[in-house]
C-alpha cells in the first residue's frame, strides 16, 4: 500500500471540505425588544420590531421588569399594581402560583388575569383573618400585675389580596380575591 504524501494529501483534504456542503445552523441573535426585554430570534432583529443592541434602545427607557421572586408582600402588590396599570397581562402572570395546575385550567385563568388587566385599577388591599376575641374570665379588680393583662394577639400574616377596579364603563366597581402562597420563599397569587 502506497503513502501519499503530505503536499498531495492536503489539497485533496481542502478540496473535499470545499466540495461538501457545510453543516445546516441558524444564526441566534440576542436583541433588544421596544420594552427594553431581550429577545432570542433567528432572523434580523428588526424583522421582530428589536434593535441589536442596549444603545439603541430609546433614551430614558429603563428595561423592562421580567417577573420573578417577591420576598416582600410590599413587592408583590407594588408588581401588580404595575402590570394592572400598565395593562400587561404577562406581567400579571408572572405574579401567580401555577403550580399544579392543568393546560385547561391555566388557560381559563389566563382568560380571568387578561380580563383583569383591562380594567383601571382603584386599590389593592391586602386582607389578614379576623383576629379571635377573647373575652377576659376573671374581673378587673383594683391592683393587677403587668404580666396579668392580656396582651393582643399578634398580627396574622394576610391571606389574600383584594383588588378594587372600576366597572366597565367606569360605573360602580368590581372587586376580584387573590389568595396568597408562600412557595420557595416568595409570595404568589392565585385565583
Amino acid at each position: 500500500m502506497s503513502r501519499l504524501s503530505p503536499c498531495v494529501l492536503l489539497p485533496v483534504l481542502i478540496a473535499g471540505a470545499l466540495a461538501s456542503p457545510a453543516p445546516g445552523h441558524a444564526q441566534v441573535r440576542r436583541c433588544v425588544g421596544p420594552d427594553g426585554g431581550t429577545v432570542y430570534t433567528d432572523r434580523a432583529c428588526s424583522a421582530v420590531g428589536a434593535s441589536n443592541s442596549l444603545a439603541e434602545r430609546p433614551r430614558g427607557q429603563a428595561p423592562a421588569y421580567r417577573g420573578g421572586c417577591q420576598r416582600q408582600l410590599r413587592g408583590l402588590i407594588q408588581e401588580m399594581s404595575h402590570a394592572i396599570h400598565s395593562g400587561d397581562t404577562n406581567r400579571l402572570v408572572t405574579l401567580y402560583h401555577w403550580r399544579g395546575m392543568s393546560q385547561s385550567s391555566g388557560y381559563q385563568v389566563l382568560d380571568r388575569l387578561d380580563a383583569i388587566t383591562q380594567q383601571p385599577l382603584l386599590d389593592i388591599t391586602a386582607q389578614r383573618p379576623a383576629q379571635p376575641v377573647v373575652a377576659s374570665t376573671t374581673p378587673f379588680s383594683g391592683w393587677v400585675s403587668a404580666r396579668d393583662i392580656p396582651t393582643a394577639a399578634p398580627e396574622r400574616p394576610p391571606t389574600s389580596l383584594r383588588v378594587d377596579q372600576a366597572g366597565p364603563g367606569g360605573s360602580g366597581t368590581r372587586q376580584t380575591v387573590f389568595s396568597l402562597h408562600r412557595h420557595l420563599g416568595c409570595w404568589w397569587v392565585s385565583l
